[in-house]
Order: structure tokens, then C-alpha cells, then sequence
């Protein structure tokens, strides 16, 4: 991908003509769809809520972000839906899109308050930034914008992609006031300091956003053909590092399918227009290995509106319908099609909703229509070290089985190596916590020490009392680890091996291996788990986590869905019993609307093997 400032400068100056998106908005069957999403985020367009000092310094005092958050949010999901209304036909938002344009100028900063440390050279102070003082004078407040995070990329991206589509009906000091603030606040960061950020050439999905929506702001805002194919090589640049590091050999992304999505986002946008303007000299998603990244959702697949949430993703994220057929449709990958949730095309919460280049995308590009998901498949990623195995119950019901190895050290992972899920007839009965509340404390040296991140909420053992270690530093060292022994999805019983000991930090650990077995004729799984030590034996604590519905008696346990149910029975040692705890304030101080239960299991002392059989139920049959 390394392309020169002459070579762009040669393809700017002519460029090939772009597809009018306009257009392509207008005559598509997605349009409707999207919008009737965006109307339900924001049903109010003219109400601009203030965006006040204490409110942007709330996070500084107590760590909580949503209360900033969700106003800043909410005017650019307003701007979203009132630009898509104008381009769809209304003439009557001109004066609320002039007052959001306005108002988001207006904004002391575009950077999050969360992310305002996050500047050039970040992580070369030494020691790190972790303040434990209030803040002076001098902050990102008061000084010229030097930083650039996800959402002032975004930010910029938008309103460029405004000033572009609909801007000769705007007012001209409108729109120079754009210009001059996207200027100021991305344009001059990002040619003097976009290098020393640590996001430049990060394996991560902000890469593949402050790059991409940067790029896409200066290709609809930049007249000056110098200063614009600079910057273009500088996202080049950064890509090239994103594409190649951002994601395993294999394709997959070790940060989930939502951030997967997130990431390519504008990744996607920006090559599709790049790839328009040098008429198919410069094509970002022609490749061997975008093709191998398309095929990682499928993976996590685990039924309609649902994917594996290993670390802080969501179970229910929604594939961006526009920008994931446009996927399907360049990788040849014509799977990724079939996971577009129609009743679902956008996450409806304002930080979806606020992303008007991608919303436009995902206007023009998607056809609308609802493909019938493929059958459950086995699979393997060996470089992210995720395996699925698949069956049905004895009544037809699907199940998944998908299971993780990898690293506690990794770009928004939890200590969770050899967790799985267990989901039947499209209810994870066996679960993963998934994505805690975001806030200073889940993102600092403390991360750690609540169940969403440690392994005391994942169905894993807690031996000698130890819970599986976290790494020195988000993607560091992978000190600590696991590694998928073996797998076959040939056998009578379906079955994978993991290897979980390098996870814990205790030395006379010598094995901890876990095998999980499923049927695939009847759905019934089975967890062993067993364990060596140098010395004398630690006790073992065995544990699995449920959002759903427990009865307990004994050595039996059943976990109650809403369609589906599974009887658990420990066979080894079958002295050991169930007992059931409610994790409902850590439930509740991440916001969900479930209380999760821990099953755990205490193995008499000396004990090194623990064994349990999971039957799937029909949920008709009386529970109790």
C-alpha cells in the first residue's frame, strides 16, 4: 500500500469522477429503514441541549462519562438524521442544521473528556499519566487543539461530509465556519502531530477510525492538492499498519465483532472513494486479506442478532448494513450479507446514530433486503484462537458451543482464557459478561478488579484462590496465556482442548486443561476440567455464569431462557454441589438490565478433576 505524495498528487489532480451519493440515497430500499431508525434516536431535532463545563469536567471528578457523552452524542446523531431528512426530500430543516452545525462549533473541544490525556507522544512520558492531582490551568481546554481522538475525527468527518452533499443550500458563514473549525481542530493536528499519536499506527480499531474519518474530512474539505495528498500518505500510512497488525493472521479481530465493525468503518468509506477517484488504481478492499477479515464475523456468529462477546464486546451488536454489504460485495465473501439485521440496522443508541458519513454509506449502499442466514457452522481461527462447534438438540433447537484460548493481554480483553459460551436455540444459556460500563475506572490500574473483567465472572476455575492474571499493559507482553490443544469436528462427540494453566499466575500449577465436548446429534455437552500441581494440590473452585433463570438442588442445576433451558449435572466428584450467587450489584453498576448468577462448585480438597453434563431441555417441560 505504500503509495507516494507524487503518485496521489498525479491522481488528485485528475481525479475520476465520484458516484453521486445523493442519488444513490434516494432511489435505495435501505433509505426508509435507516431513517425510521435514526427518527426513533432522535425523535427531537430542535431541542440542542447545552453542553456545559461541569458537565464535560464530570469525568475528571467521579470517572463517569455518559452524562457529557450522551449530549454530544445526541446533537451528531440530530445532525445524522436531520441531513439524511434534507437529502431525502425535506426542505424544511435548513435552519436546524445551520443551529447544529453551530452549536457543535461552538463546542469548547471535540475531544472526550475520557480521552483528552490520549495526545501526541502519549505514551512516551515517563512515568505514564495517571493523575492523582486536579488539573491546572493549563489543559486541552484552554490551549489550541494538538489531539485528535475517535469522536473529533468523527466529528470533522461529518460535518465535512455536510458542507460537502448539502452545502450550497447552507449559508455561506455557516459553512466557512465549518471549515475553518475542521481546520483548526483536525487538519492542522493531524499534519503536525498525527505520527506521535499512539493510535497512528496502533493494532487497533482506532486506527482504522481517526485515520480513515480524518482522511475523509481532508478529501471533502482540502483544495490545496499539496497538503492533501500529505495527508492522504499519512493515512496510508497508518492503514497499512491497521490492516496488517490490526487483526490476527487469520482475519479475526481479538476486540469482537463490534469493534471489528468499527474499525473498518471508515476504512471502507475512505477506500470506496479513494478507489472512485484513481479510477481503481488505489483499491484498499481488492486483497487476499480483506477477504480473510470479512470471514471472521461469521465466527463469532451465533444466531440472528447474536455473536461471541469475548471481552468488551456486545452480544447483540448490529453489522452496519451499508458498509457490510459493500464488504460482501468486494471480498466476494457473500456470507457477510446474510448476518445485516434488518429489524436492527443501526444500534439504536446516539453514538450509532451520530456517524453521518457512515449512516449516508449505509443509506446508499444497502439494498434493503433480509438474506436467510446460513446453517451454524464449525469453525476455527487458529490465530485468534476461537473455536465453534455446532449441533442441535434432540428437538431441533440449534446450539453453538464456541469456546476462546488467546491472551489476557490484549486490546479490551478480560482474563478469560478457556471461557466459552453456550447458546441454544439463540439464547446464550452459558454467557459472557461482555462489555462493562466504560468509565475511569474500567480503563485504568484498577480494570481488574471488577467480575466484568476478571475471571470471577467468566465460567472459569478459581484455583488456590487465584483468579487467571491480566497482562502488564493493554497489548503488551501476552505473559499470560492459553492455547488450543487440539479440536475435531469430526468425531461422534464434537470436542476442543485447551490449554489454561499459562493464564494463572501460581508456579506449582503444572496443568489446567479443559476439554468441552458437545454432541451433535442431541446437544448435550460436556466440561472436564483437570489439573496437576508441583507439590500439594490447591483447592478448586469451579464456576459458570448465566444471565438466565437458575434452579439449583444439589448436584443438579437447570438454567431457565426464554425459549430454550439446559439441565447441568456434576458427574465428577459427585460429592460437589451447585451453589448460586446473584451478582446483582456489579449487574447493576454497569447498567444492565439483567442480574447475572455465578454457579459455583467447590471440589473437595486434593480433587483435580471436575466433570459436568449439560442437556438441553425443552422449555415446555415443567422447571420446578
Amino acid at each position: 500500500m505504500s503509495i507516494s505524495k507524487a503518485q496521489l498528487q498525479q491522481w488528485l489532480r485528475h481525479p475520476a469522477p465520484e458516484t453521486n451519493l445523493v442519488d444513490q440515497i434516494r432511489q435505495s430500499s435501505g433509505t426508509p429503514i435507516i431513517l425510521d431508525a435514526l427518527r426513533q434516536v432522535a425523535p427531537d431535532l430542535t431541542n440542542i441541549e447545552p453542553m456545559t463545563y461541569t458537565l464535560y469536567r464530570q469525568f475528571e471528578q467521579t470517572g463517569e462519562r455518559e452524562g457529557y457523552e450522551q449530549r454530544y452524542f445526541r446533537r451528531r446523531a440530530q445532525l445524522t438524521c436531520a441531513v439524511l431528512e434534507t437529502i431525502s426530500g425535506s426542505t424544511s430543516l435548513r435552519d436546524t442544521i445551520h443551529d447544529l452545525l453551530w452549536s457543535i462549533c461552538e463546542e469548547t473541544s471535540w475531544v472526550m473528556p475520557a480521552h483528552e490525556e490520549q495526545g501526541p507522544n502519549y505514551w512516551d512520558i515517563d512515568p505514564p499519566i495517571v493523575r492523582t492531582t486536579p488539573l491546572g490551568a493549563h489543559t486541552s481546554l484552554t490551549r489550541e487543539p494538538d489531539a485528535i481522538d475517535l469522536f473529533a475525527a468523527e466529528t470533522g468527518a461529518s460535518l465535512a461530509e455536510t458542507i460537502h452533499w448539502i452545502g450550497d443550500d447552507l449559508a455561506p458563514e455557516v459553512v466557512q465556519r465549518v471549515q475553518q473549525e475542521v481546520q483548526r481542530r483536525i487538519f492542522r493536528p493531524y499534519l503536525a502531530n498525527a505520527r506521535k499519536h499512539w493510535w497512528f499506527q496502533g493494532a487497533l480499531n482506532w486506527n482504522g477510525v481517526c485515520n480513515g474519518a480524518v482522511g475523509l474530512a481532508f478529501m471533502r474539505l482540502e483544495h490545496d492538492l499539496a497538503t492533501l495528498a500529505e495527508a492522504l500518505e499519512m493515512v496510508l500510512e497508518g492503514f497499512e499498519t491497521y490492516i496488517a497488525t490490526g487483526f490476527e493472521q487469520d482475519g479475526g479481530s481479538v476486540e469482537g465483532v463490534g469493534y471489528w465493525r468499527y474499525g473498518l468503518m471508515y476504512y471502507v468509506t475512505l477506500g470506496e472513494l479513494l478507489r472512485e477517484c484513481t479510477a481503481g488504481q488505489l483499491d484498499l478492499l481488492g486483497t487476499e486479506r480483506m477477504r480473510s477479515i470479512a470471514a471472521y464475523p461469521r465466527v463469532m456468529y451465533l444466531s440472528p442478532g447474536h455473536f461471541a462477546n469475548f471481552g468488551d464486546a456486545n452480544e447483540d451488536a448490529s453489522l452496519a448494513p451499508g458498509i457490510t454489504q459493500r464488504i460482501a460485495e468486494r471480498t466476494g465473501v457473500d456470507e457477510l450479507r446474510t448476518l445485516i439485521n434488518r429489524e436492527r440496522p443501526i444500534d439504536k443508541v446516539s453514538a450509532s446514530a451520530a456517524k453521518l458519513a457512515i449512516t449516508l454509506r449505509n443509506a446508499a449502499w444497502w439494498d434493503g433486503k433480509v438474506i436467510e442466514p446460513l446453517p451454524l457452522q464449525d469453525a476455527f481461527f487458529p490465530h485468534c484462537e476461537v473455536v465453534k462447534i455446532v449441533g442441535q438438540s434432540s428437538t431441533g433447537q440449534p446450539i453453538a458451543l464456541i469456546a476462546t484460548a488467546g491472551n489476557n493481554d490484549g486490546h479490551h480483553s478480560h482474563t478469560d482464557v478457556g471461557s466459552f459460551i453456550l447458546h441454544v436455540g439463540g439464547e446464550s444459556l452459558i454467557c459472557e459478561m461482555g462489555r462493562g460500563r466504560y468509565s475511569r475506572k474500567y480503563f485504568r490500574q484498577s480494570r481488574y478488579e471488577t467480575p466484568f473483567t476478571n475471571s470471577f465472572g467468566h465460567s472459569l476455575p478459581r484455583i488456590g484462590g487465584h483468579l487467571q492474571a491480566p497482562g502488564p499493559e493493554f497489548g503488551g507482553h501476552k505473559q499470560f496465556y492459553g492455547t488450543i490443544v487440539e479440536h475435531d469436528f469430526n468425531a461422534i462427540d464434537k470436542y476442543v482442548t485447551i490449554d489454561m494453566q499459562n493464564a494463572y499466575d501460581i508456579p506449582t500449577l503444572t496443568l489446567a486443561r479443559r476439554t468441552l465436548q458437545l454432541s451433535p446429534t442431541s446437544g448435550a455437552v460436556v466440561l472436564i476440567d483437570v489439573f496437576e500441581f508441583e507439590g500439594n494440590p490447591l483447592e478448586i473452585e469451579e464456576a459458570l455464569v448465566t444471565w438466565s433463570t437458575v434452579e439449583i438442588d444439589g448436584v443438579t442445576a437447570r438454567i431457565i431462557g426464554t425459549n430454550a433451558a439446559i439441565e447441568l449435572t456434576i458427574q465428577e466428584p459427585n460429592t460437589a454441589v451447585f451453589k448460586a450467587t446473584s451478582l446483582d450489584q456489579v449487574s447493576r453498576e454497569h447498567h444492565k438490565d439483567r442480574i447475572l448468577t455465578r454457579l459455583s462448585i467447590q471440589l473437595p480438597r486434593g480433587i483435580q478433576r471436575f466433570q459436568v453434563h449439560m442437556q438441553p431441555l425443552q422449555r415446555s417441560i415443567p422447571l420446578s
